[in-house]
This record gives C-alpha cells, structure tokens and sequence, in this order.
C-alpha cells in the first residue's frame, strides 16, 4: 500500500487493553475498545469507518461499525480508541437475557472479525482483522 513511501514495515495490532460499555439497549450497544497499536513507519495513516462481524462472549452480535476515523501516528506504539456501535436487530428474543449477563460480566471475551478500511489520502486497502480476546469490561453510565 504506502510501498512507493519506501520500505513499509507491518504495522502490528498489540491487542485490546480495554472495552467500556457507553449504552446497551434492546436496540444494541455502544462501546468504546481501547487497542495498541505500533506503527514503526515514517508515515502515518488513517483507520476509516469499517464494518466487522462481532461476537461477544461467544455470542454473535451480528455487525459492528467503527463509528469514526482513527489517525494512527508515525513511529508510535501507542492506544487507541475506537467507538464501535452494533445493531441487536438480528437477535432473537430468547438472546437477550445472555446479552445482559454477558454485559454484567467483569470480563468478557471481544471477537472481531473483517476488513479494516486503511489508507493515506487518496490510497485505500482492505486490512483483514480475525481476532479473539478476553478483556476487562467496564460499564459507564449504566
């Protein structure tokens, strides 16, 4: 993607250090997942708005959509926070209990899976994510 900047290395995705759960309705949920990521290139780039399949605790969840763009800085190893909002429209009625044992949880396990939208102006690449992690779960406002 950026290989007429020079030698781009690959960015690596450290892991999620943290979710915090913004609004959880029969509607959906509203989070906020803090992940590191280190960027050892010269250049920044932009993680775009993106759609991902999520499952949470082992319990699909149907699509989640970063919600806005994040600015990865150059030379960094650093955390950052994406707002992610998914719709619960696809779930049965019968799911909806797990779901509020699941967001009562001191844990819970965030799996994500898809292409991340990635880019530098005008250049854009599909970045697939395929990933599994038990974090802490932090409730606000609930």
């Amino acid at each position: 993607m950026f290989s007429s900047c020079g030698d781009f290395q690959d960015v690596t995705f450290m892991g999620i250090e943290n979710v915090k759960v913004n609004k959880i309705s029969q509607q959906g949920i509203d989070i906020d997942v803090t992940a590191k990521i280190k960027n050892p290139n010269n250049v920044a780039f932009t993680i775009y708005k993106s759609d991902l399949d999520a499952s949470f605790s082992n319990m699909n969840v149907g699509k989640a959509t970063i919600t806005k763009n994040v600015k990865i800085k150059a030379n960094s190893e650093e955390s950052y926070t994406f707002n992610v909002k998914s719709d619960f429209s696809k779930l049965s009625a019968s799911e909806l209990p797990n779901l509020l044992s699941i967001a009562m949880s001191k844990t819970i396990k965030v799996a994500l899976k898809g292409n991340l939208k990635v880019g530098k102006l005008f250049m854009k690449q599909n970045y697939p994510v395929d990933m599994a992690k038990s974090v802490p779960l932090n409730l606000r406002g609930l």
